[in-house]
């Protein structure tokens, strides 16, 4: 006669995640990084970094912002040029770094 019924399988999807790492407005690349400090007063002030210009800002938020939320005011502020922005490069350049040897064998051969 009739056989058991098959259950049918649920497909589980995977929560989408948010991203940890943002483009940066400046120089595109996807280096844009947000942390959060709480102060004692129950304010929250969000610190982000560019990890390859070197661009810095801090910005107050709402206690319920995450990273997503935080980075889009600062796209807004950075775009209307309401931001106070700050520069955190390292000089990391070899450019003005001629190395030694090829140097001191041009300058004798001239001679």
């Amino acid at each position: 006669m009739g056989g058991k019924r098959k259950k049918r399988t649920k497909i589980v999807r995977p929560k989408p995640k948010l991203p940890k790492a943002f483009e940066c407005p400046r120089c595109g690349r996807i280096s844009i990084s947000v942390e959060f400090d709480e102060a004692s007063d129950g304010t929250k002030v969000a610190e982000i970094k560019c990890g390859s210009c070197g661009l810095n800002a801090e910005i107050e938020v709402p206690s319920v912002f995450d990273e997503a939320n935080a980075y889009g005011r600062f796209i807004d502020l950075y775009l209307e040029g309401k931001l106070k922005i700050k520069e955190e490069k390292e000089d990391t350049s070899d450019e003005h770094n001629e190395p030694e040897g090829e140097g001191s064998e041009l300058s004798s051969e001239t001679n």
